[in-house]
């Protein structure tokens, strides 16, 4: 099937981007990193546009369309200003669990308005399996939650970011999902890139985060426009599964959050972050729930 390797793609660019931004991001107000690498992803979506010549097909978006593709941008912006806020108060090992956790909801979601197409036509076992997933992730992410050495209490600033982002992205997969009906992935990508960019340049203009720009080293600009260009990835592949014929939302979305054991090993291998044994527990567990309900709704 080729949209599982479609989606396997969008993992790898996923894991990428959040290495990426953690580096690019340590000196940079978070909200200007967020509006500067969504404009690369903007250049990223308009280049795949002209060379599929999928622009042509502008004037057949409907009201529909426009609807979802404008609600996927804002939750995105939304998401985005929230996940990269929490990684920039958080260490990678901690926020990228709970935003992952965005499969809960987002898998719900599905399954009430793509009932058919995500349990396999209301198969029980599928539905079975489903429901065993989203407790092994949830277990799984309410382990890899720590504390600080000494039992020390984290920040709670940090979980509360990443909570929210959790949440609009779920609601991102599930209003692209819609947004995308009978057009081309690559042109919804597009203007759904657009919308971000126009919220996002909003909040760093009314917010004046664009002061400090001049102190942005060449090491932060060159970190910030890869993880742009993996996230242009990330959009351009997922986006591109999940309009492909036959392919189950809920098994597109799982089969990205296999992003996370990536992510986990480049934070450990990289960032030098370190793990506890019940935080590894945590990852088995999570990355147990993704394979099950992966399988089963393939």
């Amino acid at each position: 099937m080729e949209w599982i390797i479609v989606a396997l793609l969008a993992a790898l660019f996923t894991s990428l981007t959040t290495i990426l931004s953690k580096i690019g991001i340590k000196d940079v107000n978070s909200n200007f990193a967020t509006g500067y690498r969504t404009l690369i992803v903007v250049f990223c979506s308009l280049i795949i546009c002209l060379i599929k010549g999928s622009l042509s097909s502008f004037p057949s978006l409907n009201t529909f369309n426009w609807i979802f593709l404008i609600l996927s941008g804002i939750v995105t912006g939304l998401s985005w200003l929230c996940y990269y806020k929490a990684l920039k108060l958080g260490d990678v090992n901690k926020v990228v669990p709970i935003d992952k956790s965005s499969f809960i909801l987002s898998s719900i979601l599905f399954v009430i308005f793509f009932f058919d197409d995500t349990t396999n036509s209301g198969d029980p076992l599928t539905i079975s399996m489903l429901v065993v997933s989203i407790i092994l992730i949830g277990l799984g992410t309410f382990l890899m939650i720590e504390k600080k050495q000494g039992g020390q209490e984290i920040s709670k600033t940090w979980l509360l970011y990443a909570i929210l982002s959790s949440v609009f992205a779920a609601l991102v997969s599930f209003f692209i999902k819609l947004g995308l009906k009978n057009i081309d992935s690559s042109l919804g990508t597009l203007i759904r890139t657009i919308i971000v960019f126009i919220f996002a340049s909003a909040i760093v203009l009314i917010k004046k985060d664009y002061k400090d720009v001049t102190r942005i080293s060449p090491k932060s600009w060159i970190f910030l426009t890869l993880s742009g260009l993996s996230t242009g990835g990330v959009w351009l592949c997922e986006y591109e599964a999940l309009n492909m014929v036959n392919s189950n939302p809920i098994a597109v979305n799982s089969i990205g959050k296999f992003s996370i054991l990536l992510t986990m090993l480049f934070s450990l291998i990289i960032l030098k972050e370190k793990f506890t044994k019940k935080a590894i527990f945590g990852l088995v567990l999570l990355l147990l729930g993704i394979t099950v309900i992966t399988i089963f709704s393939l």
